[in-house]
């Protein structure tokens, strides 16, 4: 085929029309004016949520000291997934860049009063040693806490490996630092929840009255030591010892003895009223039809907090004939991952009561904090 000057025009027009047209479907196509948020808000909604499950990321760019694998650095997800946000893995101020981008996008969500940042432990071995190369990322808790001392809007999610020799030191310290809770991924870190080592830790997470969020469930996102260590049933260890446990994604991925471990977590509710579940990551195509489940299990609502998984994206699409169009819509065409995830779930039926639940369920941590710094539950 012969390539005239006018094909070649039409063809440059039509991929410039098209990369756009890509670019929107992933990011979205706008948000609304903050007056346009208000009033689509019942009022309980209004600047009042806490999404207990918001991940700082970063490579160490102006000194924060996060650290990030070259295989993760280099992989299709984390590019797309900043490039999601208007970043790019390799700019020099990509950390701080980062850290603004999530503050405007929960100050125009329009429900959020705060969220739980969370850092992230390297991997350690079995005998305790650090293992860098096993590591997907690092986020140091010093780097959370210092975000979480300067933007009330944060609140200081620590992350610990109890495998690590200064394990309740840290503990100490990082309670000293205002954490609210410490989270863990089992499947990536390589933890074994029922190890005796980490009855001493659990002991002492209650003493500081801090909840433990932990990745329940398979893990797709990252490398893994395991997901025999996802398996919701090894939560029994913590739940014994008296830690108030939030079991993230509600184990919404993978199976175990023939049955998934959705339903393995839904059967330990009854038994122990210091566990609960939140909702992250379940707007993500991987996870959308455990969703649409969920308003079906009344007997587990009154046990659900809000979180997203931020950054991750959600994925309105699938929603397409799932729910109401018009919801469908509003969903879809927005931009910000708060509020996308936001009205997908509102779409699904999720109660209300579950964005404000984080605020009871950490309360007496908060309480005991309001105590000593005053700003914590301002």
């Amino acid at each position: 085929m012969k390539l005239t000057r006018r094909k070649l025009l039409l063809g440059g027009a039509s991929a410039i029309v098209l990369g756009a047209a890509g670019y929107k479907l992933l990011r979205g196509f706008a948000d609304e004016s903050p007056e346009e948020v208000s009033q689509t808000l019942p009022p309980a909604l209004r600047g009042t949520a806490l999404d207990v499950h918001v991940h700082i990321l970063g490579t160490g760019a102006g000194g924060t000291s996060c650290w990030m694998h070259d295989d993760m650095r280099d992989s299709i997800q984390v590019r797309a997934g900043l490039w999601n946000l208007g970043l790019h893995i390799d700019q020099p101020d990509l950390d701080a860049r980062y850290a603004d981008y999530l503050l405007s996008r929960m100050h125009g969500a329009g429900f959020l009063k705060q969220v739980v940042a969370l850092a992230m432990d390297y991997v350690y071995s079995a005998s305790g040693e650090r293992q860098v190369d096993r590591t997907p990322f690092f986020t140091p808790n010093d780097y959370v806490a210092r975000l979480a001392a300067q933007h009330r809007e944060l609140l200081f999610g620590a992350s610990i490996h109890p495998y690590r020799p200064d394990a309740l030191e840290e503990l100490d310290r990082v309670a000293a630092l205002g954490a609210v809770l410490v989270k863990w991924i089992p499947n990536v870190h390589g933890m074994d929840l029922g190890d005796v080592r980490c009855r001493a830790f659990y002991r002492r997470l209650a003493q500081h009255q801090m909840a433990l969020l932990v990745h329940v469930g398979d893990e797709q996102a990252m490398a893994i030591a395991g997901q025999e260590f996802g398996d919701p049933r090894r939560l029994v260890a913590p739940l014994e010892e008296g830690v108030t446990v939030i079991a993230a994604h509600v184990a919404s991925l993978g199976s175990r003895d023939g049955r998934t471990n959705f339903e393995h977590l839904v059967e330990m509710f009854p038994r122990w009223p210091n566990l609960f579940a939140d909702t992250s990551a379940l707007t993500l195509l991987t996870r959308w039809r455990v969703l649409q489940r969920l308003a079906e299990h009344a007997e587990i609502l009154p046990r659900l907090v809000h979180g997203s998984d931020f950054p991750l994206p959600p994925a309105s699409s699938f929603y397409f004939g799932r729910i109401a169009i018009r919801d469908w819509w509003r969903a879809w065409i927005r931009e910000n991952p708060f509020r996308r995830d936001f009205l997908l779930k509102q779409a699904c039926g999720l109660p209300a009561s579950i964005y404000v639940r984080g605020y009871e369920v950490l309360a007496p941590r908060l309480r005991s904090l309001a105590a000593r710094i005053p700003t914590a539950l301002a």
